[in-house]
């Protein structure tokens, strides 16, 4: 008996000590917040009469229009030309009501009809489920959370989105207390992207992390947009064409050079004409929607507060905007870093770098402004902060963001260049946000040297990429002896015509009028000499063709690099002895030196644009 009984006390011990191993691989269900408009939203669920009124084949219905409107169509556009849109609007009005309509909510911030999301149980919502009826909210992410976590273990919450903080908090309150009891889970992990990272906040904020472990937010819209503000404050609207046009491009993942005749034409009759669009049939409708509130930033409510919804007629969605602008988004940073602390890890990835698609001169992610989705200062897109006073090691290489001012210094990457909604598409943005939202990975920019705060996009749209050798992304050391350029297009090859340095005494060792394949690095010697200061900044101008369908077309790329030196490096880049720019073969350009009279036309043609846009701006 003595024996058993210490057999039996020897196994409880080893049992026991194998417990924090069981607590530390803890299987939590994932829940997935959409962006806005994302959800499905169906009239008259599950009676004889339901029909989806939104995500329906909008686009077949705009052609058949157009082809019945078709004999009307020029002498009106005629007429919207000469700045007279009645006739034009009148036309398009059954259509635009056909869509809008069902949409319709009332002053008080309730749906006129009976509209709901669907599917929108916790079962029906699975992705596995998801998957059999086809229906993605966000393909690409969900698509990338099923294959780490599996299928079944990824829930997305679809939202009514027309709605407000407040509300759709209450209902992702209640849908992750229904997934905890259907799986049994003790905690849920949490990703938010845009508009559905605002409601993941809200409801952290609201409902605090007792039942959260993990939470990573995507381009949130944690302080909303200035392109909200821009569309109710009733001044005129200078659409950014081009940026529009390359954030078009990167959803289709397919470079048509739209950008760049964007941004030759002048579209400022187009510009006029929207905004006598929103004004004729989006901004009365728009008003109601509790969740177009809720995006207008902190500093731009009172004054639209005071000019929309003081009229008595829009009381209840005036409080509860009240109570989300004065409770919620006032205390954003400081309710963020008391989840932190108490022990809710929660990380943010942004892109920054572009205009909003409004070209009110924010830096953003071409949706929401920086400020908005990190809470950090930043520059205007292509300009630098004053770094004086600052932790140069908090700026981004180009001194574009100061990351020492965000809502979480330390548990924020900032992404150059990349879109709105785009980080599951590129690689190393989605290996991040993976590993963040599914490992036990450190959530912090120190800990994680494969992922520096500061990161490049290399979405196919951006075609190139280039980073320095024996150093984190995004900076450069006397070490970094070797460029590495990558050609990042999924379709396209390309043919580099020159690498030049700004900033320091940097050449490169290449060959003119090698081709790079869809996916290919090449490697070029760097010699030369850096700046003496710590944390100058430098830039790398990659200038290449590519071969369009019926054209070749010149294109150039910008990156900029934080030079890094200390006592213990070596002062001066190391000599190569010769290229080892890797051979390319089967290409029209192999190892010539030379371009071709394409290579050439395609390159004048790029100078004599850029040259038109800097004489246009000045």
């Amino acid at each position: 008996m003595l024996k058993k009984g210490i057999s039996a006390w020897l196994c409880l011990v080893l049992l026991s000590s194998f417990a924090p191993l069981v607590c530390a691989q803890e299987q939590c269900p994932i829940v997935f917040v959409p962006g806005y408009i994302s959800a499905r939203l169906v009239m008259d669920e599950g009676t004889p009469n339901e029909r989806r009124v939104w995500k329906q084949d909008v686009a077949a219905k705009i052609i058949a229009a157009l082809k019945q409107e078709m004999p009307g169509i020029v002498p009106r556009a005629g007429l919207a030309l000469a700045g007279w849109y009645t006739p034009v609007f009148n036309a398009l009005a059954p259509y635009v009501e056909e869509v809008l309509e069902p949409l319709r909510m009332e002053n008080d911030g309730t749906s006129r009809y009976a509209v709901t999301p669907s599917p929108h149980s916790a079962q029906q919502t699975r992705l596995d489920a998801l998957k059999k009826i086809g229906y993605y909210p966000d393909h690409d992410a969900l698509t990338a959370l099923g294959e780490r976590a599996g299928n079944q273990n990824v829930y997305c919450c679809t939202l009514d989105w027309r709605l407000g903080q407040i509300d759709n908090a209450a209902v992702l309150n209640t849908y992750i207390r229904e997934v905890l009891q259907l799986t049994g889970a003790q905690r849920v992990d949490l990703m938010g992207v845009s508009y559905g990272g605002q409601v993941a906040a809200s409801y952290l904020q609201l409902y605090g992390g007792k039942d959260v472990r993990r939470v990573v937010l995507q381009c949130p819209a944690l302080d909303g947009s200035s392109i909200v503000s821009r569309l109710l404050c009733g001044e005129k609207i200078s659409v950014g064409w081009a940026d529009l046009a390359r954030l078009f491009e990167s959803y289709r993942q397919d470079r048509k050079d739209l950008d760049a005749l964007a941004s030759l034409l002048r579209l400022d009759g187009a510009d006029v004409f929207l905004q006598a669009f929103i004004r004729r049939f989006l901004l009365d409708f728009f008003l109601n929607f509790g969740s177009v509130w809720d995006l207008v930033p902190l500093h731009d409510y009172a004054a639209l507060r005071e000019k929309y919804l003081l009229d008595g007629a829009h009381d209840k969605i005036l409080r509860k905007t009240d109570l989300y602008h004065t409770q919620i988004a006032a205390q954003r940073r400081d309710s963020l870093r008391t989840l932190q602390a108490q022990g809710v890890r929660i990380s943010i990835v942004s892109g920054y770098g572009s205009d909003l698609a409004v070209a009110c001169g924010a830096n953003s992610d071409g949706v929401i402004d920086v400020a908005s989705t990190t809470g950090a200062a930043s520059a205007p897109p292509g300009k630098a902060l004053n770094a004086a006073g600052r932790n140069l090691s908090c700026l981004s290489p180009d001194g574009m963001v100061d990351a020492s001012t965000a809502f979480l210094p330390k548990h924020t990457w900032f992404v150059a260049d990349l879109m709105h909604g785009l980080g599951m598409n590129e690689p190393k943005v989605r290996a991040l946000l993976l590993d963040l939202l599914c490992t036990d990975v450190p959530a912090d920019v120190a800990a994680l040297p494969e992922y520096p705060q500061f990161l490049t996009s290399q979405h196919s749209c951006r075609e190139v990429f280039c980073a320095f050798s024996a150093c984190a992304e995004g900076f450069v050391t006397p070490y970094s002896t070797a460029l590495h350029i990558t050609n990042v297009s999924h379709t396209a090859a390309l043919t580099i015509c020159s690498v030049r340095c700004s900033g320091a005494d940097l050449h490169f060792s290449y060959t003119i009028g090698a081709v790079l394949q869809p996916g290919e690095t090449t490697h070029i010697d760097v010699h030369g000499r850096l700046p003496g200061e710590s944390y100058a900044t430098l830039q790398i101008e990659i200038r290449y063709t590519v071969e369009r369908e019926k054209y070749a077309a010149a294109c150039a790329r910008t990156q900029s690099f934080r030079a890094v030196r200390g006592e213990e490096l070596l002062p001066v880049l190391l000599e190569p002895k010769e290229s080892s720019a890797p051979t390319i073969p089967d290409t029209s350009a192999h190892k010539t030196g030379k371009l071709g009279f394409r290579e050439w036309a395609a390159l004048l043609w790029y100078d004599l644009y850029r040259l038109f846009l800097l004489l246009r701006i000045h």
